[in-house]
């Protein structure tokens, strides 16, 4: 993907990087501390208890920046801090430790499922700022729908911000046949949702507007442009479009919105 279409995988790459660490840490930390007593070095097992420790708080800080807290993601620092202060020996440490990196992995899981992404977070008291408030307001137009269209629109926006593409795949996954715009903007979001969760390559041919999108589009179409910059280009239109249908038609929705005006700025480009 080029600078600008890149924004998508930028900038929620962090929380996925963050929740990939808890299991990879915590197992990780104690697995190194077999192959250290295979080695001949025996050091007090108890200390390869910091990767569960650190897991323990990268765990807790998911949870704290989520709209919903889980307390016991947020409690295991403190039990961590408890369970591996006292010294044990190889077999006794080994097993602890296996046991607690099961149960944060188990926590992770939970926390995803069950208490929605960061991209959710409601932020209170704030206003959109120039230039996304300009183009919300250049597509008022065209994109105010009922409140559940805002509602489904505003989900995707935010399972894309958050980098849950899988869900933000699902979430696109039955656009509504009128407008056609944003009919053509939902599936658009959903094959690149699929394109980023899958991995797979851009596909030939690929999803686009049309030329009489113009006028509603944040981003002008160039067809000239080189194929990958086109198919940033769709995307980005079309997450900004999804954002002011949302935006006008969902007030209800408009704090998780402003958590992802980072994220929309981005996909505006410089």
């Amino acid at each position: 993907m080029t600078v600008q279409g890149s924004a998508v995988s930028r900038m929620m790459r962090g929380p996925v990087v963050l929740e990939l660490a808890v299991p990879v840490v915590s197992f990780g930390a104690t697995l190194l501390g077999v192959l250290a007593w295979q080695a001949g070095y025996t050091i007090a097992f108890q200390y390869f208890a910091f990767g569960c420790v650190i897991g323990s708080c990268v765990l807790a800080y998911l949870a704290w920046i989520r709209p919903r807290k889980d307390i016991v993601a947020l409690s295991t620092p403190l039990y961590a801090l408890i369970f591996f202060i006292v010294p044990a020996d190889f077999t006794s440490g080994l097993i602890l430790q296996l046991l607690y990196a099961v149960s944060l992995t188990i926590l992770l899981i939970r926390l995803k499922c069950r208490f929605g992404t960061p991209a959710t977070e409601a932020v209170p008291g704030r206003e959109l700022a120039s230039p996304i408030r300009d183009y919300a307001e250049k597509a008022r137009g065209g994109a105010t729908l009922s409140p559940a269209e805002g509602h489904q629109a505003a989900v995707v926006v935010s399972r894309f911000a958050s980098g849950d593409y899988a869900g933000a795949a699902r979430a696109a996954g039955q656009p509504p046949a009128e407008p056609a715009i944003l009919a053509r903007a939902y599936d658009i979001a959903r094959e690149h949702a699929e394109v980023l969760d899958r991995g797979l390559k851009q596909p030939e041919p690929f999803r686009d507007f049309l030329p009489e999108d113009s006028p509603l589009l944040a981003i002008r179409r160039d067809p000239g442009s080189p194929a990958d910059l086109q198919f940033d280009t769709a995307l980005n239109n079309a997450l900004l479009f999804l954002f002011a249908v949302a935006w006008h038609s969902s007030p209800a929705d408009r704090p998780h919105l402003l958590a992802c005006r980072g994220f929309l700025a981005q996909l505006l480009g410089p």
